[in-house]
């Protein structure tokens, strides 16, 4: 039976653990309160395990629309007898409000967790712990407080920045306003850094399993520099983590979404599931599988046939994207036609397992993987000068051989493995991270790391709207004002007034 880090919320929702001054100067001291809490190794243990929890609720919930569904991969199917689902439909076709809640849940989970790291941070030098064990606990509190500001800067731009424990309303209020992306940047770079002195390689013991190591930060790390186009500054780190020899690829690439092997050797990061009526399990499948889908062999149930169901479908564009014999094909969609338009709807596999009750498996969520490392050096690589048959090459065909396919070269006699210069290298890259870490939320943040999300995005919806236009209502503002960052959320923005 695998050990998870047992996660549970000791916190307040808004990550606030009270004022400086109380209207009570005593506290009791045979329960845990502010004033005793922070003290020991357990209690911290329990703290930043609190930290973690809010990435289940942003990955069962909106990070999947906003990651995967905002980009050219995965869209919906429409549904006319439940329309309560809307807000899921204006973030596919760049239609949604300020006030969309999906949008705004995403905001407040990420700065939940901030908060609890906060906290963490600047109660953890009073504490007596052991050197060791406290690197291990702050290291985790850098990385979760980068991950989650790199998250958020990536979707929203200028941000919040909020390092310090929040004592007060007042101070919810003051900390409210935003901070240029830049400065956001700086302080993910800081943490990321801070989390990969203090991370341990692999831990010892048991109820380890799913906290980030210095591979994790590592990997964070690269993915902001590649962002910022510091390909030289990414390279390095990306090198560290193959040299560590703590990571492999699995020889089969479907035993990554196999919920028996999950946390297995390509694993860097996954966000961590337990199936069961604990609170802590996913619904990926029931939420991804189309709502006509009748039969029972995928959940072990009949499927709800409401606005529940039917969210995240593979486009057409990524379907097409799949080169003919590419093994990650069957591995990551179940081919369906649709009962209701007599279309070809196909779902999303990675996720599927059956569970004792409906809506509740223990399937984790991939955050980083392995062959993530591969395609990022790769492109690292490339940015920093094309040389035909170099590392590059090696790294990316790594990843193509494992899915079946054959090597890409330079000066290859079949065009469509001839890879002669930079930009056909760079195409090279988008389209195999493009099938190879599907559904996986890493589409429109490469969309946009690249440049290409405007334009990739118009002509999908040109595509996309074509497609549907003939089965079901396409709104007339679908694709029509394509942003690059969400809408401020509106009960945030008021905060600043």
């Amino acid at each position: 039976m695998k050990k998870y880090i047992y996660i549970f919320l000791i916190l307040t929702a808004a990550g606030i653990a009270g004022c400086k001054k109380d209207y009570l100067a005593l506290q009791p001291t045979d329960t845990e309160n502010k004033a005793n809490f922070f003290k020991t190794q357990l209690q911290f243990t329990q703290a930043i395990n609190g930290a973690y929890a809010p990435l289940q609720g942003l990955y069962n919930g909106s990070f999947w629309a906003m990651g995967e569904m905002r980009s050219d991969n995965t869209s919906y199917e429409y549904d006319p007898y439940d329309r309560s689902g809307t807000n899921k439909e204006e973030i596919d076709e760049f239609r949604e409000l300020n006030n969309n809640d999906m949008v705004e849940s995403f905001f407040s989970a990420s700065y939940t967790s901030i908060g609890r790291c906060n906290i963490i941070l600047e109660r953890l030098p009073a504490a007596k712990l052991n050197t060791a064990v406290a690197d291990t606990i702050a290291g985790q509190a850098n990385f979760l407080r980068a991950f989650n500001y790199f998250n958020l800067v990536r979707m929203f731009g200028d941000i919040p920045l909020v390092i310090t424990e929040v004592q007060s309303v007042g101070d919810a209020f003051r900390l409210a306003t935003k901070s240029p992306a830049a400065n956001i940047y700086t302080q993910i770079i800081a943490d990321a850094q801070a989390a990969i002195t203090k991370l341990p390689v692999k831990y010892s013991g048991t109820g380890n399993v799913g906290r980030v190591t210095k591979g994790t930060a590592e990997t964070l790390l690269a993915e902001v520099y590649m962002t910022q186009k510091k390909f030289d500054l990414a390279t390095p780190l990306l090198r560290t983590i193959i040299a560590s020899n703590a990571y492999r690829l699995n020889a089969n690439y479907a035993d990554n979404f196999d919920i028996s092997k999950e946390n297995g050797p390509e694993s860097i990061f996954e966000i961590q599931y337990i199936e069961g009526p604990n609170g802590l399990g996913s619904d990926f499948i029931d939420t991804f599988i189309p709502w006509d889908y009748y039969d029972s062999d995928v959940t072990g149930f009949e499927i709800a046939n409401g606005a529940q169901n039917g969210w995240n479908i593979p486009t057409h564009d990524l379907m097409t994207a799949f080169e003919p014999g590419d093994k990650r094909r069957a591995a990551s969609v179940i081919e369906f036609t649709s009962d209701e338009y007599g279309v070809d709807l196909p779902f999303i596999k990675k996720y599927q397992s059956i569970a004792a009750v409906q809506g509740i498996t223990g399937n984790n969520f991939p955050v980083y993987r392995y062959s993530d490392i591969y395609l990022m050096l790769a492109e690292c690589l490339n940015e920093q000068g094309f040389v035909g048959g170099s590392d590059a090459f090696k790294y990316l065909n790594l990843v193509r051989e494992r899915a079946g396919l054959k090597d890409k070269t330079a000066g290859n006699s079949v065009p469509a493995l001839n890879v002669p210069n930079q930009d056909a290298f760079r195409d090279a890259i988008a389209h195999e991270r493009q099938v190879e870490l599907a559904f996986e939320n890493h589409r429109w943040f490469d969309l946009l790391r690249t440049g290409k999300a405007a334009a990739v995005m118009a002509a999908h919806g040109v595509r996309d709207k074509a497609f549907k236009k003939p089965y079901w209502n396409v709104n007339s503002a679908a694709y029509t004002n394509i942003r690059l960052l969400f809408q401020y959320p509106l009960n945030q923005a008021n905060l600043e007034l």
